[in-house]
């Protein structure tokens, strides 16, 4: 660390929220977080630890792991059973327990398996609401009281506060913000996000077709209704600083150059525009049909996608941030407003809006109403099921009595 590092001011501590926070891909995320690989070294944090009320103790012994690596952005811990609410927090974070986070297909066999993962998503969305006009006076009144207090026992005098922003909720999967938006009350479409694995895989799949290693491929942009119904397009050329001929943005055929088409054996009719548009998407299916959800991979990508969202959101410069995430749709390119897709986002001072490169592109519509039916049947079985869980007593019968009244007792 230089000395202009260690000389920056510490900023005033973000409230961020962790459901689930005993996941193994929790626990490595929240060691990322706390390093200074999100927010950065000098962002302070108060962490709470959202859990069922058997759990608290092995939350416990978790914090005690973590206060004991003296974190630089480690401020305070606290472990929680009570649901937070919207103005608790800056950051809310959401680690599922599905097998694919993108997708449940439902049927008679897995019911009990799925009930236990979208219990506490259901009751949490059902809690959030967004505050009127008259709460948001009354907590930023209570905010600046806080922050004054934070910033004394702030461990440093010097801590710069905090901007007024929306909070962010982030969860690991389409499944889990569709849940969370479609069942709050008068919530923001614009605070859900969360990572999609199409991006890598589609980078992988070209790196290992062509030869070369994946950092050195252009930017791939996804449009996604889940890992199975999906579109890609790559940035031409296909290849970083790769030399195609001058009319290469004029034929779509002409995205990569003969010298490294002629190095790789192969020609225009083995590489091309219909290729990306066939046999690509079918390998980067096939690929994600194997379910790269591990923990190490939903800690990595979490952290990646949070600090993505989080760039624009601590300069004022004008950057922009390209990346293709989970949220919930406005609209744009015909897809359905309200409903969750991948899309490639653009955030820029804090707020995000869809990547419109490709919006003329004949084959891209074509895709995108085949994703709306996808989505629209996806949201309509999950709301579906998610009412029966919440009124058919099934909570009674698969729940202890302690774990439901940590979580019922605010209805």
């Amino acid at each position: 660390m230089t000395s202009s590092e260690i000389s920056q001011p510490l900023l005033e501590p973000l409230k961020v929220f962790v459901v689930n926070p005993l996941a193994p891909a929790s626990q490595l995320f929240i060691v990322k977080m706390m390093s200074g690989v999100v927010f950065g070294e000098n962002q302070l944090i108060d962490m709470y630890l959202i859990v069922y009320t058997n759990n608290i103790r092995a939350a416990e012994a978790f914090i005690l792991e973590i206060e004991s690596c003296a974190f630089s952005c480690n401020n305070s811990i606290k472990v929680s059973s009570d649901i937070p609410r919207v103005t608790d927090g800056d950051v809310f974070c959401f680690m599922t327990d599905f097998d694919n986070p993108n997708l449940i297909l439902f049927n008679e066999e897995n019911v009990e398996d799925q009930f236990n993962a979208l219990y506490l998503i259901i009751k949490l969305a059902n809690s959030f609401s967004w505050p009127s006009e008259l709460d948001k006076e009354e907590e930023t009144i209570k905010k600046i009281n806080h922050e004054k207090k934070n910033i004394k026992h702030a461990k440093t005098e010097k801590a710069l506060p905090a901007k007024e922003r929306k909070p962010i909720f982030l969860t690991d999967g389409l499944v889990a913000i569709d849940i969370l938006y479609s069942m709050s009350s008068n919530m923001p479409s614009d605070i859900y996000f969360c990572p999609t694995p199409i991006t890598a895989i589609a980078k992988s799949v070209l790196g290992d077709y062509l030869n070369v290693h994946c950092n050195v491929i252009n930017d791939v942009l996804v449009w996604a209704a889940n890992d199975d119904v999906f579109h890609i397009e790559v940035e031409r050329p296909l290849i970083i600083h790769d030399e195609v001929d001058g009319g290469s943005h004029c034929n779509e055929n002409n995205i990569i150059g003969k010298d490294l088409l002629e190095s790789l054996n192969l020609d225009s009719t083995q590489f091309s525009a219909s290729w990306l548009k066939k046999e690509l998407i079918e390998k980067v299916a096939s690929s994600a049909s194997k379910n790269p959800y591990g923990c190490i991979y939903r800690a990595v990508e979490f952290s990646k996608t949070l600090r993505d969202i989080w760039l624009t959101r601590i300069h004022d410069d004008g950057k922009k941030v390209y990346n293709n995430m989970g949220v919930i749709s406005d609209g744009s390119l015909g897809t359905i407003k309200g409903y969750a897709y991948v899309l490639p986002v653009v955030f820029s001072n804090g707020s995000w809006s869809v990547n419109k490169q490709f919006e003329n592109d004949i084959h891209l519509k074509q895709e995108i109403k085949r994703m709306n039916q996808e989505v629209t049947k996806r949201h309509r079985e999950m709301i579906s099921h998610c009412k029966k869980i919440l009124h058919e007593n099934i909570i009674n019968q698969s729940l202890k009595d302690e774990d439901a009244s940590s979580f019922t007792s605010k209805y």
